[in-house]
């Protein structure tokens, strides 16, 4: 047989989420909820439980070395469980804090109960298999990404994160690290980000306000364009 066929026969476990788990697992889990902006674990926690989303939406965010921060991942219930990398990897950290975006409804399972499960359960060490596979490919790719790309798009996805982890509505935001703080960020000598800058406010994706640079929905829309046709497929 193909690996091809192969690929096909197993495709249904390409999902490890709360809609596959089995029934005696879920009555040993808890159902829990968080509100928007709550933190649901902290970079650097012990994975004492793995949640698995049933309904909202959650983001990852990994903090840079001046206590700013981005968001890099996002998590919805087709995507579904926060903890199980650390787990089923052997690490006793948590690798990001992951905050709800939305009301949020979980199944808390207690870490040691869902591994035991998992190992002992060839269906579930498929799909486990397939999805951190597929989630250590993906990182793989998006990692990477900056220490490829020119100055220009490095600073511009830099923002890009920024708007989308502090906006809050339809007003302009403030971009409150200064150019060494960015530059340090991504890389960059300070140079190299004040002309990356001035090129991204010749092509109106940024602007600036009593010396701190500012982003509008229109201008952060902009900029988005132009990344997502780099980003590793």
């Amino acid at each position: 047989m193909r690996l091809e066929e192969l690929w096909s026969k197993y495709s249904s476990y390409n999902q490890f989420n709360y809609s596959i788990l089995p029934k005696e697992l879920k009555e040993k889990g808890i159902p829990v909820t968080y509100r928007p902006n709550e933190v649901i674990i902290n970079q650097g926690d012990f994975p004492r439980h793995i949640f698995f989303i049933i309904e909202g939406i959650a983001f990852g965010t990994r903090n840079y070395n001046d206590g700013n921060n981005y968001r890099y991942f996002t998590l919805t219930p087709s995507t579904g469980s926060i903890g199980l990398l650390e787990v089923v990897a052997h690490k006793p950290r948590a690798v990001a804090t992951v905050i709800a975006a939305t009301d949020m409804k979980m199944l808390k399972l207690d870490s040691a109960v869902a591994y035991e499960y998992i190992t002992n359960h060839t269906e579930m060490l498929r799909r486990c298999a397939y999805i951190v596979a597929d989630d250590l490919y993906q990182r793989s790719g998006n990692d990477g990404f900056l220490y490829y790309k020119r100055g220009l798009e490095r600073v511009r996805y830099y923002l890009v994160q920024y708007y989308l982890m502090h906006h809050t509505g339809e007003e302009a935001l403030i971009v409150e690290p200064d150019y060494q703080t960015l530059a340090s960020n991504i890389g960059l000598s300070v140079r190299t980000v004040v002309r990356c800058v001035q090129k991204l406010k010749q092509t109106d994706e940024i602007s600036s306000l009593r010396r701190k640079l500012t982003i509008t929905p229109a201008q952060h829309a902009r900029s988005m364009a132009k990344i997502q046709p780099l980003l590793p497929a």
